[in-house]
């Protein structure tokens, strides 16, 4: 079988909605933020948000993320790009894979992947939030760095990628800026083939990234992070709920975020000829039952 095919294209900036607000308005939320803490404190909330990171007209990166405000936790879920999603009158090559939805007209877009993942989860989600490579390059920079362990010498050369792609990183612990996450996430494999691992290997380097950007962030100074990080993303989230979150996130226990991939059923490949991964809809449900206990 083959893992899937991989896609290595840049990503163009979107401008966010919220992208030409004063620096005014900003300071205004982070004095917002102190008011609130007292109410962060005290929130008993849980709230689903799913972050997806862009490509084109397709979606990359697809994460179900649901935040406790009542013991500080996070429990997070990579989905494949690639997982099987049958969308009806749908059914050209490619069409049938999860990441697919986002470019469909009118039922497409960032409520469309939502609501598809809605359904794959069988649990409702509040928020969604649209993320490309550059504003991970800027969050990144905002939260000051974040360390990875890079497992293995990854070197990448794409020069047909605009601009051009070049990843070279040596095996061990080092602390990487917003221009190096861009080009460490993005790796799948080096230019001799070595070191693949396919789309699930890719997102447990991801979901170590998010833990260590996590542990960077959860500091004093997070609800502004998160107030002008949401400059440059695309998000349907009112910037005075993110700040509320994130005042009641300030120094919860970085081991309260669990980081996990939906269950698997295996992979295959479909009549189109490509390759799709396939959940556990059994292990799925429990796995969300679980997560959201008596809710």
């Amino acid at each position: 079988m083959e893992s899937k095919e991989h896609m290595e294209h840049d990503i163009p900036l979107k401008r966010s909605k919220l992208q030409g607000w004063p620096k005014l308005l900003i300071i205004l939320f982070i004095l917002s933020a102190i008011a609130f803490f007292g109410i962060g404190y005290f929130m008993n909330e849980r709230i689903n948000v799913v972050v997806m990171g862009v490509e084109g007209t397709r979606t990359d990166t697809m994460i179900f993320m649901s935040i406790d405000t009542k013991d500080n936790s996070v429990d997070a879920i990579s989905i494949p790009r690639d997982t099987y999603f049958p969308t009806e009158g749908k059914n050209g090559a490619g069409q049938k894979k999860l990441n697919a939805v986002y470019g469909f007209k009118e039922i497409g877009g960032p409520e469309g992947v939502r609501n598809a993942i809605g359904k794959i989860l069988g649990t409702e989600i509040d928020y969604y939030v649209t993320v490309n490579y550059e504003a991970v390059k800027e969050i990144v920079d905002l939260i000051g760095g974040v360390e990875v362990d890079v497992p293995f010498r990854m070197k990448y050369d794409d020069a047909y990628s605009e601009p051009p792609l070049h990843i070279d990183f040596q095996p061990g612990l080092q602390k990487i800026d917003g221009d190096q996450a861009m080009a460490y996430l993005r790796f799948r494999k080096n230019n001799d083939g070595s070191h693949s691992g396919g789309d699930i290997k890719r997102m447990e380097r991801q979901q170590e990234f998010l833990k260590s950007a996590a542990k960077a962030a959860i500091q004093p100074k997070l609800p502004y992070i998160v107030a002008r990080g949401l400059t440059y993303v695309e998000t349907d989230m009112p910037m005075t709920k993110a700040v509320m979150i994130a005042t009641a996130m300030i120094g919860s226990d970085i081991e309260n975020i669990n980081l996990q991939t939906i269950p698997s059923a295996g992979t295959g490949t479909g009549k189109d000829g490509l390759s799709y991964f396939y959940y556990d809809e059994a292990a799925t449900k429990l796995l969300i039952e679980q997560i959201m206990g008596n809710e």
